[in-house]
This record gives structure tokens, C-alpha cells and sequence, in this order.
């Protein structure tokens, strides 16, 4: 028998006695900002598994992990017996999720959001799936509200933002465009300082020092991971010696899920160190 398999029924005996409500469907959802709504909704007890990017809020750790969304594998799934696997259209691999629908399992893949509506449509959906659609549109209002609350004043010439990831054993990443981090510099008014490249690249020191930036937001992984110490370049620019700069954790700032008004809001306090461009109301 493969190790897979076994592993699969040990994870059977596990969580096959994990309480759901009669009448709820039992979801396993992978992408951390899904499984952060569906907490944020009221809904954790339809929950019998999450991924590897499910790390908030705390409660989620006592949650069975499935692997990463990214690799999701088809007994680690279906021992858990769910109803719905809720997760996004980045999920992978391919194979896996035909597989789970064969079995009977309803796969419901989400846009990945960009964008402050694309939030709040992806929430709207969460909660419809889990028959929580007063809840959502609550949720929504209130989002909706604090972002309109965010100056994003965009008279004069945009900010200058440098975002870099410390992504554990990847090391320190630039944000490049299409990344979560540039869509958030957009919904802020402000610009990415690295625009001329695409996706995440390693952070070169002379690149680091050649961007020159108005702020800088480091998003990390898991708390503590950035060490300015190490970054010396990056210590030496106006940016970060006159501080105006943000260091966060990476769901929060990225996940364009519920806590994005939170997001918006710190980063806005940083941009509007650097000038009119952005800040936060009050």
C-alpha cells in the first residue's frame, strides 16, 4: 500500500469524527483567505479541513492540513469525506480536482481578487455557498465603508512604493507587476517602484538601492522572518532611515480577503508620511 494511502487513513480515523452540524456541508477549503471568511462568517463548524496558506485567525491551526493549495492531493482530500471543496481558481493540480468531482465531491473554484470589489464579490460567493448570505453582505458594507474612509488622493505624482516579500527559503522577493502587493498599491493611489519587472524576483542589493522609493511594505510570511540586519542597502535609503516604512504579515497585506481594510489602512498611514498621496482618515 503507498505511503500516500496510509497517511490517508490514518487522517480518516483522525477527523472523521469532527463535529459539523446536521444539515451544513462538510467543506474543506483551500486558500487562505477563504478559510479566513468563512471564520469571519460564523461558518468554522462546516470546516473538516484547510491548506498549508490557512493561518489565520489562530483558531484555524487546530484545523487537519491538506497540503498546499497548489498541490493538493486527492486522498489527503477525500479522507476527510467533504461535501464542497472551496477553494480558487489557483488551485492545482488539475488532475486531483477531476478526480474529487468524480468521487462526488463539489469543487467550487473562486477568482483570485485583486481589487477591493473583487474582495467583497469573492465574500459575497463564501457566503452564499455556506448559506450566509445576510452575514456577507454585513461583512461587505462594513468593508466598503472603511475603504471609502481611505484618502487615496492621487493629486501630483504618485508615491513611490518599494514591496518586497520575505518569503522564508525563498529569501527576500521584489513585487514586481501582477503580484497581490501591486494590486494593493493601485487600490491605494500609489505606484510600484519596481514596475518595470513582472511576478516576484529575488531582491538584488543594487536594485534595492537604484528604486529610490517614497515608502517601503515588507510582507513576511510568518512574524520576525524580515531582518533589516541582513539588509543593509535597504537600510541605507531615505524611505526606510526616515521611516517610512511598513512590515506586516503576508495574508493580511495580500490575502484581499476580510481583514483588506486593515491592509489598506496601514499602508495608507505609510504613504502618507511620504506626502499627499495617501492617507488614512480619521
Amino acid at each position: 500500500m503507498r505511503m500516500s494511502v496510509l497517511v490517508a487513513l490514518c487522517a480518516a480515523c483522525l477527523w472523521l469524527s469532527i463535529p459539523v452540524q446536521a444539515g451544513q456541508p462538510r467543506i474543506v477549503s483551500a486558500d487562505g483567505s477563504i478559510t479566513e471568511t468563512v471564520y469571519a462568517l460564523g461558518a468554522e463548524d462546516s470546516l473538516v479541513g484547510v491548506d498549508t496558506t490557512s493561518n489565520y485567525p489562530p483558531e484555524v491551526r487546530s484545523q487537519p492540513r491538506v497540503g498546499y493549495l497548489r498541490a493538493l492531493p486527492f486522498e489527503g482530500v477525500l479522507a476527510l469525506r467533504p461535501d464542497v471543496l472551496l477553494t480558487t481558481v489557483e488551485a492545482a493540480p488539475d488532475r486531483t480536482l477531476e478526480r474529487l468531482k468524480q468521487a462526488g465531491v463539489e469543487v467550487i473554484q473562486l477568482p483570485v481578487a485583486r481589487s477591493p470589489e473583487g474582495a467583497m464579490a469573492r465574500i459575497r460567493e463564501v457566503g452564499r455557498v455556506l448559506g450566509k448570505g445576510p452575514e456577507a453582505e454585513t461583512m461587505v458594507a462594513d468593508i466598503r465603508k472603511r475603504v471609502e474612509r481611505i484618502d487615496t488622493n492621487t493629486e501630483g505624482t504618485p508615491a513611490q512604493v518599494l514591496f518586497l516579500m520575505a518569503a522564508g527559503n525563498h529569501g527576500v522577493m521584489i513585487a514586481g507587476q501582477d503580484t497581490a502587493a501591486s494590486a494593493l498599491l493601485d487600490a491605494l493611489g500609489a505606484d510600484n517602484a519596481m514596475g518595470d519587472i513582472s511576478g516576484y524576483k529575488p531582491a538584488g542589493r543594487e536594485a534595492l538601492l537604484a528604486s529610490r522609493p517614497d515608502a517601503i511594505v515588507v510582507a513576511e510570511s510568518r512574524p520576525g522572518q524580515f531582518d533589516i540586519n541582513q539588509w543593509p542597502q535597504l537600510a541605507a535609503l531615505d524611505a526606510w532611515k526616515q521611516g517610512r516604512y511598513y512590515i506586516g504579515d503576508s495574508m493580511l497585506l495580500l490575502g484581499f480577503g476580510p481583514r483588506l481594510p486593515q491592509a489598506m489602512e496601514a499602508v495608507a498611514g505609510v504613504l502618507a508620511k511620504a506626502g499627499p498621496v495617501a492617507s488614512a482618515a480619521h
